[in-house]
């Protein structure tokens, strides 16, 4: 009996240490382009902090009746997307040269997690996604720096545009750069709910960062290069017609006099 005890004890406490020590993930991927930088948000929650998510959102968006259906979700959905918005207006998470002003908030996004639905006290997975889109007024080849503001410890992936160099990366922590001008690793534990990434980086020398025009008179150039020795081959066939027609029209004066005689 004691055993037994001891036993259902032991089973109750590890279930509520894996739902106690359960908590959210932030998973961050972030693409710089030359005007504009996009960056997805993936927000995992799982144990404790999946029940309490689901708690919240009923208790102060649907009607506290421990249960979640689709149109609280969708209320959910909005307001989420209203505070993202909101609290990335009073600070931005990205700052280019170590200032804001060159940079404009386009578009925040979220697509909240279908395993919301249900009953309240379950500590399912749930994974929610959330989209900002910037634009830079200013190409980012003419940038020296580029600053991220994020969650200590969550994971990050950074795509550059081809033809940056990277002279430094400070507030990573397992940096790691790939050939394909990425750059993944952790934000660095700055504080408790704070996170600072800065990547100094600077145009290559010997990219060729041409312009649409440009390319479209190459093309033209090119076209007339290829069509030169065409024109060449025409003018020797319209020549040779020309001999060709003269020398018929003397064969046949001479047999029109051949017959006359």
């Amino acid at each position: 009996m004691k055993v037994s005890g001891i036993f259902i004890s032991l089973v109750l406490l590890f279930s509520v240490t894996e739902i106690v020590c359960a908590e959210t993930g932030w998973v961050n991927n972030i693409t710089v382009n030359e005007y504009n930088i996009t960056w997805s948000y993936t927000e995992t929650l799982t144990g404790m902090d999946s029940i309490s998510y689901r708690i919240n959102l009923d208790s102060k968006i649907g009607n506290n009746d421990s249960f979640i259906n689709a149109w609280e979700l969708l209320k959910a959905d909005k307001d989420s997307r209203q505070k993202f918005k909101n609290s990335l207006e009073n600070e931005f998470d990205i700052k280019i040269n170590n200032e804001t002003s060159g940079i404009e908030l386009i578009d925040v996004d979220s697509s909240l997690s279908q395993a919301i639905i249900g009953k309240t006290h379950l500590p399912d997975t749930i994974e929610n996604r959330y989209y900002v889109t910037y634009r830079l007024k200013e190409s980012i080849y003419n940038d020296s720096s580029i600053w991220f503001l994020g969650q200590p410890k969550s994971p990050v992936s950074i795509i550059l545009p081809q033809g940056i160099d990277i002279f430094d990366i400070s507030g990573m922590d397992n940096e790691t750069r790939n050939i394909d001008s990425s750059i993944s690793g952790y934000f660095s534990n700055l504080s408790k709910n704070r996170a600072e990434i800065t990547i100094n980086i600077s145009k290559n020398a010997s990219y060729n960062l041409t312009s649409p025009e440009a390319n479209i008179t190459e093309v033209v150039e090119n076209n007339e290069n290829s069509t030169k020795p065409v024109s060449e081959v025409s003018t020797k066939i319209r020549k040779w017609s020309i001999i060709g027609v003269g020398i018929v029209f003397i064969v046949l004066i001479y047999v029109f006099k051949v017959r006359k005689n």
